[in-house]
């Protein structure tokens, strides 16, 4: 009998443990998903442009695009931290792990979206344009992209978490 209930705390704990690496590393790949869809549509649009590339930053001779891609990439950024900060600030501290882990995931892949969002309409302004001054628009969006990849480090931090629950990462 005691032998069964040491058993059945030891598999409960085993499968929490695989269930919480389980999410971290679901998070991880849809991370590295959308960083190699950014980075692959950005390489393709290059070879098809790699003739016909300049770089021109004056906002006269490369309208209507100069202004508002910038502009929508810099707001992607910015909306990006904004929306992440914003909802794990709202996570309640005293509700279970698994309700902030499942806040947390929709906060990052939202925010991410967002930064991805910004790189894929700056790159599409290069393809257009053939003008790389919107590359580096794209490449600022895709550097934010790349720094926020989920760890197990930020997740236990932004959440929070104590002890029995930072080890079943």
């Amino acid at each position: 009998m005691f032998r069964q209930a040491q058993y059945d705390n030891l598999s409960k704990s085993t499968y929490y443990k695989s269930i919480m690496k389980t999410r971290l590393k679901t998070l991880q790949i849809i991370h590295l998903a959308l960083c190699s869809g950014v980075l692959l549509f950005a390489l393709v649009t290059i070879f098809l442009n790699r003739e016909m590339m300049f770089f021109d930053a004056n906002p006269k001779t490369t309208a209507p695009f100069n202004p508002i891609f910038p502009i929508v990439g810099l707001i992607t950024i910015s909306a990006s931290i904004f929306f992440f900060k914003n909802v794990i600030a709202k996570i309640d501290k005293s509700a279970d792990t698994d309700s902030k882990i499942n806040q947390y995931q929709s906060a990052f892949i939202i925010s991410s979206a967002l930064l991805e969002g910004g790189a894929l309409f700056n790159t599409v302004g290069f393809f257009i344009s053939q003008n790389t001054f919107f590359l580096i628009f794209a490449a600022a969006n895709f550097i934010f992209l790349i720094v926020k990849r989920p760890t197990k480090d930020k997740l236990i931090y932004a959440l929070q978490l104590q002890y029995p629950y930072t080890e079943a990462l």
